[in-house]
C-alpha cells in the first residue's frame, strides 16, 4: 500500500515516462495512485481494488481507452474516467464522454489542472457510492445472523446502529463474551460509507504481546530477528475502511499508547520505521471487560478511552433477552436443518442462563440439528447440560429431589424412543454405561409361547 490515502487513482499510459510523472505528482498531492500500461493490466486492477477516479489514455497497446471506460460503464463501477488525448484525438475524447467519461485533459503535464478535475471527478465518484448506499438501505438489506431481535433493548441498540454507522465517529462495543459484538461491528461496517472498502479484525487476546504491535502496525526490514522486508500491518489493510479491534483491554500499554497516536494523528510508523505512514481508517473496538475497572486498574489507557468511546454499543446477553431465544434458534436451523421446534423445546432453550450466550445457543442448535433423527426437535435432543437447569427448576417446583426428577425425565425420553436404551442414550447425550447405571440392568423380555 502507498504511504498516501488520497483520492485513490487508477492512470492507466502507455508513455511510462508521463505515467511515472502522473503518479509522482499525484502522489505528492497527498493520492494514491496505480499504474498500468495496456487495457489488460487496467481491467485487472478495477477487478482487483475500489477506485474513485481512473486517468485513461486512448492510445494502449494492446486496444484503446474506450474499452476501459465501456468496461467500467457495462459493470455500473462507481469510478469516474478523465481521458488522457492528444490533440490529435480531441474527437475520440468527446466520443468518450458521450460513454460517460466525467472529462479528457490534452496536456496531462499541466498536474495543477489535471489535479482539479481529478477532485472534482473524485467528488461525483463519492455522491454515486453514497447515493448507491442509500437506495440498498431503505430496501431494507436483511439482518446479520444472530442480531434479529424482538426485544425492546436490542431493537434500541440496532436503530442506534443505524444512526451511529453514518458519521465516521470511533465505536466501542461493550458485552459478554458470544453475545456477537463482532457482528454489531460488521453491521457498523455494513450501513457506513466505508462499505465497500475493508473490514479487518483483530483479536488482541489471541495475538502473542510481543507480535500485537508488529500485527497491527506492520514492521520494515530488519526491524527484528526475521524480518526479511516491509510487512504491512492490519491499519494499512483496512485503508478507508474499517479496523476492529476486539478485547483491546488486552493489548499492551505501548499498544495502546501507539493506537492513540495513530488515531489521533490519523498516522502511525511502523515497528523499526522512520518515516509516518498516513491512515484512513475507522476504528471499532470491543471488550468484555467493565471499563471503569480496567481504567483504575491500569489495563486500560483513560486517554484511549475516550477515544475510543465515541459512541459506545451495549450488547445485552441473552438471559436477559429471553423473548429472542426461540427466533434465534429458529434462525439458526432455518439455516440449512430447517427443523422444527417444538414446545418444549422452546421452554427448554428459554429456562437455560446460556453463559456462553449468542455463541453457545448456535453451537447447540447445530449440534442438535445434526444428531436429531425426525424433522421435529424436542427438548430431549437437547444436550444435558441444557436439560439441567429444567430438572433442577422441576425439583424446586415439585418437591421432588433432584436424582427424582432426573430418572422421571430419562423414563419419559426412554418411552419416546420404545425403550431402546441406544437412543435413549444419544437423546440424552449421555454415555450408554451411565444411562444403565442410572436406570439399572434391563430386564429380560418374556418370550411368546410356541404355538
Amino acid at each position: 500500500m502507498d504511504q498516501t490515502t488520497g483520492i485513490r487513482t487508477l492512470v492507466v499510459e502507455h508513455d511510462r515516462a508521463l505515467l511515472e510523472i502522473v503518479c509522482e505528482e499525484l502522489r505528492a498531492r497527498g493520492h494514491t495512485t496505480v499504474a498500468a500500461e495496456t487495457v489488460a493490466d487496467g481491467l485487472e486492477q478495477l477487478e482487483s481494488a475500489e477506485f474513485e477516479v481512473a486517468l485513461v489514455d486512448l492510445t494502449l497497446p494492446d486496444g484503446s481507452g474506450i474499452d476501459v471506460l465501456k468496461r467500467i460503464v457495462e459493470d455500473g463501477v462507481p469510478t469516474e474516467a478523465i481521458v488522457l488525448a492528444a490533440e490529435a484525438t480531441v474527437d475520440r475524447a468527446l466520443q468518450a464522454m458521450k460513454l460517460g467519461a466525467y472529462d479528457f485533459v490534452t496536456d496531462p503535464a499541466r498536474v495543477d489542472r489535471l489535479e482539479w478535475l481529478v477532485a472534482r471527478a473524485a467528488e461525483k465518484s463519492r455522491l454515486r457510492r453514497e447515493n448507491a448506499h442509500l437506495r440498498r438501505r431503505l430496501e431494507g438489506p436483511p439482518p446479520a445472523d444472530g442480531l434479529v431481535s424482538d426485544d425492546s433493548t436490542m431493537r434500541e441498540l440496532l436503530a442506534t446502529v443505524d444512526r451511529v454507522a453514518l458519521s465516521d465517529v470511533p465505536v466501542l462495543i461493550q458485552g459478554e463474551g458470544g453475545t456477537g459484538k463482532e457482528l454489531l461491528a460488521r453491521a457498523v461496517h455494513r450501513l457506513s460509507a466505508r462499505h465497500l472498502h475493508p473490514f479487518v479484525a483483530i483479536k488482541c487476546a489471541t495475538v502473542p504481546e510481543d507480535r500485537l504491535e508488529s500485527e497491527l502496525f506492520g514492521d520494515e526490514k530488519g526491524a527484528f530477528a526475521g524480518a526479511r522486508g516491509r510487512k504491512p500491518g492490519l491499519v494499512e489493510v483496512a485503508d478507508k475502511g474499517v479496523l476492529f479491534v476486539d478485547e483491546v483491554c488486552e493489548a499492551s500499554p505501548t499498544v495502546q499508547g501507539k493506537l492513540l497516536r495513530a488515531i489521533e494523528a490519523r498516522e502511525f510508523f511502523r515497528v523499526g520505521g522512520t518515516r509516518p505512514v498516513r491512515m484512513d481508517v475507522r476504528v471499532v473496538s470491543s471488550t468484555k471487560k467493565n471499563v471503569k475497572t480496567e481504567m483504575q486498574e491500569g489495563r486500560l489507557r483513560e486517554d484511549l478511552y475516550y477515544r475510543l468511546s465515541g459512541a459506545t454499543l451495549r450488547l445485552p446477553p441473552l438471559r436477559e433477552r429471553k423473548s429472542d431465544i426461540a427466533l434465534l434458534a429458529r434462525q439458526f436451523l432455518d439455516r440449512g436443518a430447517r427443523k422444527k421446534l417444538t414446545s418444549r423445546a422452546v421452554e427448554a432453550l428459554q429456562a437455560y442462563a446460556w453463559p456462553g450466550n449468542v455463541r453457545e445457543l448456535r453451537m447447540v442448535m447445530d449440534r442438535a440439528a445434526l444428531l436429531a433423527s425426525s424433522e421435529t426437535l424436542d427438548a430431549a435432543d437437547l444436550p444435558l447440560d441444557v436439560r439441567d437447569h429444567n430438572w433442577k427448576a422441576a425439583a424446586v417446583k415439585t418437591g421432588l429431589s433432584l436424582a427424582e426428577v432426573e430418572k422421571e425425565y430419562i423414563e419419559t425420553v426412554l418411552r419416546q424412543n420404545e425403550g431402546h436404551r441406544g437412543k435413549t442414550a444419544r437423546a440424552l447425550g449421555i454415555d450408554p454405561k451411565t444411562l444403565y447405571n442410572k436406570l439399572g440392568p434391563e430386564r429380560p423380555r418374556t418370550k411368546k409361547p410356541l404355538a
